[in-house]
């Protein structure tokens, strides 16, 4: 299996809101916010190539500019291109020729890149696609419960509805082989069903130096929303979008000691300045960044 992390949007977001409990003072000195307390994010994905010759994807970011008003591009800082597309053909791929689409959640951000605009309306972007979704996932999403309408709004509402029932795969098991080397385990946390995928045998194809640990490195964690930059390695360092903190902070528990023991690459779904990181554990922080990959 060889595996690609691509960047599938660019984007801003509150930098209070990607820190929580955590003060101003301490994350801007990683993320310098703008005059809107706005911080630069990316939306990254994962193209994989089984070894079977099918082509997948690990999320598909916010999703086409076009799909937004002219304000929500503004308040987002949303490119007016579409990075994914152009990840895509830079890896000799069109959106058609994509098999799957491994979802960790379905908030804007991860999913909105499942539609895109067409001369007729909204359509699929990967239209020969099976998606597969955790099944405690997709209920929230579609359960229209009015405590969660600001995590799945309408224009999400709109995407989940153009996936036909026969190609979309509802994960029912908290920890499954969805291919072989892929494994889906649900982390709860950022949302009730958010789920990470934990990769093995599997070559990342990118410049890798040939210095240690990172050259070798076949087992990789994309961990999605509950690590989603390298300062989210703290345990009390986490989004305030989380809807079950304390579920965040169990995963960080009992997945990052293993990473660290293991020589796991950790991949990062929004840091700006790096793919993967590799770490260690550190007596004043917990965890450090010994690796990465940009």
């Amino acid at each position: 299996m060889k595996i690609t992390p691509i960047i599938t949007s660019r984007f801003a977001s509150d930098g209070g809101a990607m820190f929580g409990l955590v003060p101003r003072p301490i994350w801007s000195r990683s993320f310098p916010p703008d005059e809107k307390n706005r911080i630069p994010m990316v939306a990254r994905s994962l193209l994989i190539e089984l070894d079977d010759g099918q082509h997948g994807m690990i999320d598909s970011g916010c999703g086409d500019p076009a799909a937004f008003h002219e304000k929500e591009r503004s308040i987002q800082k949303l490119s007016s291109d579409w990075p994914l597309l152009t990840a895509l053909a830079e890896q000799g791929l069109s959106p058609e020729q994509i098999d799957f689409v491994l979802c960790t959640h379905l908030h804007w951000d991860h999913a909105g890149g499942l539609s895109r605009c067409g001369a007729g309306g909204q359509t699929l972007t990967f239209p020969n696609a099976k998606v597969y979704v955790g099944d405690q996932e997709w209920r929230d999403a579609k359960s229209g419960n009015p405590l969660l309408y600001k995590s799945y709004p309408e224009s999400i509402q709109k995407t989940l509805d153009l996936i036909p029932a026969e190609t979309l795969i509802r994960v029912r098991e908290d920890c499954a082989e969805i291919f072989p080397g892929i494994t889906l385990r649900r982390s709860g946390g950022h949302t009730q069903g958010h789920c990470s995928f934990h990769i093995f045998n599997a070559q990342m194809v990118q410049n890798l130096s040939d210095s240690e640990p990172w050259h070798s490195c076949t087992e990789w964690l994309y961990a999605g929303d509950v690590l989603s930059v390298r300062d989210h390695l703290r345990l009390v360092f986490q989004t305030a979008y989380d809807t079950f903190p304390l579920d965040t902070r169990a995963w960080k528990q009992e997945w990052l000691p293993q990473a660290a023991a293991a020589g796991w690459g950790i991949i990062l779904d929004h840091s700006p300045q790096e793919h993967a990181i590799w770490i260690e554990p550190d007596a004043q922080q917990e965890y450090k960044v010994i690796g990465s990959l940009k």
